[in-house]
């Protein structure tokens, strides 16, 4: 059981996810966005190729001017934006997350480990959000969430890359409310189940993990 867990626990979350993922209708932003730049970089390479034929790379008339602005400013500023939206949609995912394998790697097996008792786990396991799963719990509201947890990314990328992190890894600052909020405020089993400290927990007085973190830690890395 423990060599399957430390060989095979990865593999087995990750296809578990990966069929998950495509039992859900493809997000159309990725299914329209690689087309468009397929379509652009398509698109230059024939116009250079044409330049290239046409006018000997002599620029003389309106046309070559054309091709010329269009095939150095135009399009490549369109990759550009279509690339950075396919890779700003990817960096969502928990693959992508897991890729980083000195730090994050052992938090994402510990969330896709079907015996694991960290919260993490239970909503991986349980489906409570149906795909990714790191993203979406560690992102705050809106639009200002998403541009920060953009910043934050980049970051962890940069610090990934020089090294410059500690093991294990400790969050920047507590995990809050409003996070956990996001889902649960609301639903009818939580409302049932905190209708006393209701207004503490979305005042702030209590924290979610304050209760739930003893018996369900976020994580159980073994860091």
């Amino acid at each position: 059981m423990m060599l399957w867990r430390a060989a095979g626990c990865t593999d087995w979350g990750m296809a578990v996810s990966a069929a998950a993922d495509a039992a859900l209708p493809r997000d159309p932003v990725e299914l329209y966005g690689s087309r468009l730049l397929i379509a652009t970089l398509v698109l230059g390479i024939a116009l250079v190729l044409y330049s290239l034929a046409r006018y000997r790379g002599r620029v003389a008339g309106r046309g070559s001017w054309a091709v010329l602005i269009v095939g150095l400013c135009v399009l490549p500023l369109a990759s550009i934006g279509f690339g950075s939206l396919l890779v700003f949609e990817r960096a969502e995912r928990v693959e992508f997350c897991s890729s980083c394998h000195l730090a994050m790697k052992p938090y994402v097996d510990d969330m896709i480990d079907p015996s694991s008792r960290s919260l993490a786990a239970l909503h991986y396991r349980n489906r409570y959000i149906p795909r990714n799963q790191c993203y979406n719990c560690h992102t705050s509201f809106g639009l200002f969430g998403t541009v920060q947890a953009k910043i934050a990314g980049v970051i962890d990328v940069h610090r990934y890359y020089t090294r410059a992190f500690r093991l294990p890894l400790a969050m920047r600052e507590p995990y809050a409310n409003t996070d956990c909020l996001k889902c649960h405020a609301g639903a009818v089993r939580w409302v049932a189940a905190h209708d006393e400290a209701k207004e503490a927990i979305l005042g702030g007085k209590v924290t979610c993990m304050s209760c739930h973190g003893d018996a369900n830690p976020a994580h159980v890395t073994g860091g």
